[in-house]
């Protein structure tokens, strides 16, 4: 485990979308789907490659339907578009950007829930300054075998005090499980990968 200075001396920087979301629309909804009033919330992992391009598409965590599931890869494959991420020497890297697509008719909007935070963290006290939610979004770095490296608050992220983004980033560091960042062709990459940390203060 590199040492804190270590971490946050150089700030990575995560892909970002260069397209307009929703990526998905109702109009979207395939038929045999639609028949069966079939919904759900499909959580999945696009690839960025150090050009922009979508390189990969993996579902994460399923909406129990598989065709949802595979309209869900296929329409934002076609549709998105990235600034590529890069790593802490300012170098182009892969990165890996997390999204959901929610299945849901028009009546039942309720259904739209927050993914949540990757990681809660208890504090006795928020410093001076923290914005509501208490949540950093953070940006890092990890090598092609798993090892995180530098970490920083995401650009496009509200500007919480310093001393969250440091704590977000050692705690996300030591308690988080990271795996390689692999292509499609089975090779193992440097990435930039993102995380939510939600602080929650004592009594």
């Amino acid at each position: 485990m590199p040492g804190l200075m270590l971490l946050l001396a150089g700030s990575v920087v995560a892909a970002t979308p260069a397209t307009p979301q929703p990526w998905f629309e109702f109009k979207d909804y395939p038929m045999q789907a639609f028949e069966k009033r079939w919904e759900g919330v499909t959580k999945f992992e696009l690839l960025i490659a150090q050009d922009g391009s979508i390189a990969d598409c993996k579902v994460t965590e399923s909406s129990g339907h598989q065709i949802l599931d595979q309209r869900t890869c296929f329409l934002a494959s076609k549709r998105a578009k990235f600034r590529p991420a890069r790593g802490p020497q300012g170098e182009l890297a892969y990165g890996v950007y997390r999204s959901q697509a929610v299945w849901v008719f028009p009546e039942r909007q309720m259904l739209n829930a927050n993914p949540g935070p990757d990681l809660e963290v208890s504090v006795n006290k928020l410093p001076e300054g923290t914005l509501e939610p208490p949540v950093v979004k953070l940006a890092y770095a990890v090598d092609a075998k798993g090892n995180a490296g530098a970490c920083s608050l995401m650009r496009s992220a509200p500007k919480q005090p310093s001393a969250l983004v440091e704590v977000g980033c050692q705690q996300l560091l030591q308690r988080v499980s990271h795996t390689p960042v692999i292509t499609p062709t089975g090779q193992a990459v440097t990435a930039v990968r993102t995380a939510a940390v939600k602080f929650n203060a004592g009594n």
